[in-house]
């Protein structure tokens, strides 16, 4: 072999050398961990592991659940506000008090009295000489136990000319009921009818002054309006006719009127116009 052959040889050599000597040391370390044969580049582990080396194998992962359904939420709970209690409180029994009834009454028409004032005059014809004529002046009482009805008891006064031509004074208490047509009104419509008793004085002034004494007894009836102003106040106007007949003793041998036959009558009559005011409580 030629000297030019053997220096690519000897290039190859050197660097070989140097490789295995390096590799020398990792090859005892590799034998001494593992079990493998002397001379031998490639092995297995024979040998478990030691306590701190490797850590240990995991088990096989296990199928994933399926995730459960989405649950509402619960309700919050609810809010309680405590009150402390009342302080207690002691009664004492006592008995029972008897039952009431209430039994319901009918309400009572309600009852008024009045005082009447008035002022007429009475009709009666112009009389024998034409100047017949009377003015009347009274006062009553008058009690009223319904709306719709009352009594009254009258003091009338009267002067004038009689249907004789003579000077006349009168005085006649009466008695009369009334009936109101429509009590609820402030302008109410009634009735009255009654009897009463005059006394007359007649004084034939024309001639020897001549007197002569009545007695009346007689009865009336009319209609009028009373004007309720207040529930104490009222005025009141009617129209009333009379019809009476002597009573005294002198009757049948001095009768009242005789005509020019001869004819006689103690019976007269006429109307009453008159007006008032009531004061009532």
């Amino acid at each position: 072999m030629s000297m030019t052959s053997r220096r690519p040889a000897l290039r190859l050599l050197f660097p070989l050398a140097i490789a295995a000597m390096v590799a020398a040391p990792a090859v005892a370390r590799a034998d001494d961990a593992k079990d493998c044969p002397p001379g031998s580049w490639f092995c297995g582990e024979t040998k478990p592991p030691e306590k701190g080396g490797d850590p240990p194998e995991l088990p096989p992962a296990q199928p994933e659940k399926a995730a459960p359904a989405t649950q509402p939420a619960p309700p919050p709970p609810p809010v309680v506000v405590y009150q402390p209690p009342p302080p207690a409180v002691i009664v004492q029994p006592r008995e029972a008090p008897p039952a009431y009834y209430y039994v319901p009454r009918t309400p009572r028409p309600k009852k008024e009295w009045g005082l009447n004032l008035h002022l007429g005059g009475a009709m009666m014809g112009k009389g024998r000489d034409g100047d017949a004529g009377m003015a009347l002046l009274g006062l009553g009482l008058r009690y009223r136990p319904l709306p719709a009805a009352a009594i009254e008891a009258n003091l009338d006064f009267a002067g004038g000319r009689d249907y004789n031509g003579y000077r006349r004074s009168e005085t006649a208490i009466t008695f009369n009921g009334l009936i109101y047509l429509n009590p609820k009104s402030k302008t109410q419509v009634y009735l009255l009818g009654g009897f009463g008793w005059s006394g007359a004085k007649a004084v034939d002034d024309r001639g020897d002054d001549q007197t002569y004494r009545y007695g009346y007894f007689g009865a009336q009836a009319g209609a009028g309006l009373e004007f309720r102003l207040s529930k104490v106040v009222a005025l009141n106007i009617d129209m009333r006719g009379f019809v009476r007949g002597r009573v005294d003793d002198s009757r049948r041998t001095n009768p009242e009127f005789t005509d020019g036959t001869g004819r006689s009558s103690n019976t007269s009559g006429g109307g009453l116009l008159q007006g008032g005011i009531t004061f009532y409580w």
